[in-house]
């Protein structure tokens, strides 16, 4: 039997260490779901979420990891056989386009070094090759804690608009997101991905996703949404639906 003393700390991208003071408040009861202040919670955890992002666009959360967070993202924006680009730049962008195969996406791969973040370089002529604008959404990760490499979101978004390319932004910020610069709506990034347990030091199991307009009209005509994952379906009056 080994006896330790002290707090252990994991050193490791994630999950991070939770703070005490987070223990603390995890110590207590269940609660009901239509408690008006777990209601209040929400609101409050959603507002402040929007400020983490930096955006004026919809939150959602999800009782799930950050790859519910993938797939809750693809899901809701896209429809079977819409093609995606990949730019892989290590293990989890890879993981995010073998997602997208599984969901019936038609994935195309940016392939990358993964010593070197994305040239946005080659971003811009793949993206002009697509005249037809049958590339519906662009998914990069802004670090790739497999790699280390961290990604030039707002360097990305401008080669896009060189291109005049009309594809979705879609960023995972799941090892980023409250430990560096992230502007989603000043960066022009459409849908961004994060989870609990990383930055926002706080425990594994909470994954978000934030949406921005060009987002949400994609999710009117969207063939892959299902019930759980649904935006629309979260926004209803009932405190249950945001969950």
């Amino acid at each position: 039997m080994t006896v330790r003393h002290g707090r252990e700390s994991l050193v490791i991208p994630g999950p991070t260490t939770v703070p005490d003071e987070v223990l603390r408040a995890m110590h207590r009861p269940a609660v009901d779901i239509f408690d008006e202040d777990l209601v209040e919670t929400t609101d409050f955890c959603i507002a402040h979420l929007k400020q983490t992002f930096r955006t004026a666009g919809d939150v959602y959360i999800y009782a799930a990891n950050g790859h519910g967070a993938w797939e809750g993202a693809l899901a809701n924006v896209l429809s079977p056989g819409d093609a995606v680009l990949i730019l892989n730049s290590g293990r989890f962008a890879e993981a995010w386009g073998k997602m997208a195969d599984m969901m019936n996406l038609d994935v195309l791969t940016l392939p990358q070094d993964w010593r070197h973040a994305v040239d946005p370089a080659q971003v811009e002529e793949r993206l002009r090759a697509d005249s037809a604008n049958q590339i519906k959404a662009v998914l990069v990760v802004q670090v790739d804690t497999a790699s280390g490499v961290v990604n030039d979101i707002p360097a990305i978004r401008s080669a896009m608009s060189a291109a005049g390319h009309d594809a979705l932004l879609m960023v995972d910020t799941i090892a980023s997101l409250a430990t560096m610069p992230f502007e989603m709506d000043a960066w022009g990034v459409d849908v961004s991905v994060s989870g609990s347990q990383k930055g926002l030091m706080t425990p594994p199991g909470l994954s978000f996703v934030a949406a921005g307009e060009r987002a949400v009209a994609a999710h009117e005509t969207a063939g892959l949404r299902t019930r759980y994952w649904d935006w629309t379906s979260r926004q209803g009056e009932l405190h249950p639906e945001k969950y």
